[in-house]
């Protein structure tokens, strides 16, 4: 079972976005977006592969769709176009967060993303993203990284007390 999401950046004029069908939730996909991708050129460059069947810590290369015990498969990008074949599997365009919220779940995603730079910078000055997600039925977008974080730690205390009911 997978919880779908959409991944998409603000652009000066529009909003760019893929699909991604697997971990779509805050704690999984979103604590990713937080924690791996907060710089403009790389989402960017993510978001115009088009859908994905998951995202990684980063885009890398072409690699064979099913083969998932290939040494990268993990760690990056696996893409429904560039490393199935698929057509049609493009980015979407959206004219502003109003069509993003309204259009954003055609493909029934659980959860939409949105990067947005505020003006957050990183160590070097360089504009960096900052996340937003909405659910489906939401009317805006909310800050994501806390509710990503929590999650997140939830996911690895249910893993915890997992490990220590299975020792016990």
């Amino acid at each position: 079972m997978a919880t779908r999401a959409r991944v998409a950046i603000q652009q000066k004029n529009q909003i760019i976005g893929s699909y991604q069908h697997w971990d779509g939730y805050p704690g999984g996909l979103g604590y990713n977006l937080v924690d791996n991708w907060y710089k403009v050129d790389k989402v960017t460059k993510a978001i115009k592969l088009g859908d994905a069947s998951k995202w990684g810590h980063f885009i890398g290369e072409k690699i064979d769709f099913d083969n998932r015990e290939a040494d990268s498969y993990d760690y990056q990008n696996v893409y429904y176009g560039r490393d199935r074949g698929e057509k049609d599997s493009g980015y979407k365009v959206y004219k502003d967060e109003a069509e993003y919220l309204e259009n954003g779940f055609n493909s029934g995603e659980d959860y939409i993303y949105l990067g947005k730079m505020i003006g957050q910078k990183d160590y070097l000055g360089k504009e960096q993203v900052t996340w937003f997600y909405a659910k489906y039925d939401d009317k805006y977008f909310k800050p994501l990284e806390e509710v990503a974080i929590k999650d997140h730690i939830e996911m690895l205390e249910d893993h915890l007390s997992s490990m220590r009911k299975k020792v016990a």
